[in-house]
């Protein structure tokens, strides 16, 4: 039998077994696909030049450098000198430098967890219907909307131990005694910087898990509820996997910005006092500008850039894994 187009086909009733040659239109359609797809690529891969070469530019020339002064004895104002791992080699006997490493992971899992834990709840909340949630969703927005250096300089103003309103509410209360020193007490000056980041990071996570929220089909909700599922299976079985993949990918992100966070830790702590705050970020910044030992800090920079990579592999990992 012979279809148009020049097929030749055989086969019994409606039943086809097997085609006796490619359409010849047909062939040459698919073809031509293939050609136009390979071009599609190329150019796409042309387009991606000139953006590649400015990343490179802008990023992977600094990047290149920075790592090759931390091999030197760069300092501020004069050429480097080539010293080996000599910078490494003092930094890992450097007591200051673990306990800044140890403050960044207190710092970044801390915020991570009870950003993604209010976000979570706050975008639960915010997703049903209620009166005036449109003016809760607008307030909530203003900690994520102002600029960083506004935000942390109103939290030192608030720690004030003299002047700060937090302690006048507290001393009003009689929930204390005394001033609580929240910047110069080595014990809590780390959680109270850790306060700051949470406070300005909550609406990020909850308008990103909103966002995917608002997309779920209500009816499955209902039909769950009919089968007597109540709200935590719901939550756990249809809200929790379908919000999954924002987690993952507002997690990292997250998690990277809190990582390498300088402006909070360094405007509202000052990394101090006698370290107890200080982050790698921060001690990097004294290093180079304060002690003036640009090789060495750039050394401290370089030592957290495996950490960072594995992070993202794990990440990359477990999401191809589920895809």
């Amino acid at each position: 039998m012979r279809r148009p187009g020049g097929c030749l086909i055989s086969g019994e009733g409606d039943e086809i077994l097997y085609f006796t040659r490619i359409c010849r239109y047909g062939g040459k359609t698919m073809k031509k696909t293939e050609s136009q797809t390979v071009k599609d690529r190329r150019l796409g891969l042309i387009l991606m030049i000139p953006i590649v070469l400015v990343i490179f530019v802008i990023m992977g020339i600094p990047l290149i450098r920075a790592i090759y002064w931390s091999f030197t004895d760069k300092v501020v104002g004069s050429d480097p000198n080539f010293i080996g791992l000599k910078n490494y080699i003092g930094l890992f006997q450097d007591k200051v430098y673990w306990k800044s490493l140890r403050n960044t992971a207190i710092y970044t899992g801390g915020c991570i967890l009870a950003k993604l834990l209010l976000g979570l709840l706050w975008a639960v909340l915010l997703n049903q219907d209620f009166k005036g949630k449109g003016f809760f969703r607008t307030t909530l927005l203003i900690p994520w909307a102002l600029p960083g250096m506004v935000v942390a300089m109103t939290w030192r103003w608030m720690y004030d131990s003299t002047y700060g309103i937090i302690n006048s509410l507290l001393l009003g209360s009689g929930l204390v005694d005394m001033p609580v020193a929240w910047l110069s007490n080595p014990k809590i000056v780390l959680y109270s910087a850790m306060l700051v980041n949470i406070w300005r990071g909550v609406p990020f996570f909850m308008f990103s898990i909103l966002g995917v929220l608002q997309t779920l089909d209500k009816q499955v909700y209902e039909a769950a509820t009919v089968d007597g599922a109540g709200i935590f299976k719901q939550f756990w079985y249809i809200t929790l996997p379908s919000i999954a993949p924002v987690l993952k990918v507002t997690t990292l992100l997250s998690t990277i910005w809190t990582f390498n966070d300088f402006e909070n830790v360094w405007l509202v702590t000052g990394g101090g006092p006698l370290y107890a705050s200080s982050v790698i970020a921060t001690y990097t910044y004294d290093k180079a500008f304060i002690q003036n030992s640009l090789g060495q800090a750039l050394s401290v920079a370089t030592s957290v850039i495996p950490i960072l990579v594995v992070m993202m592999l794990i990440f990359s990992y477990f999401n191809k894994k589920e895809q």
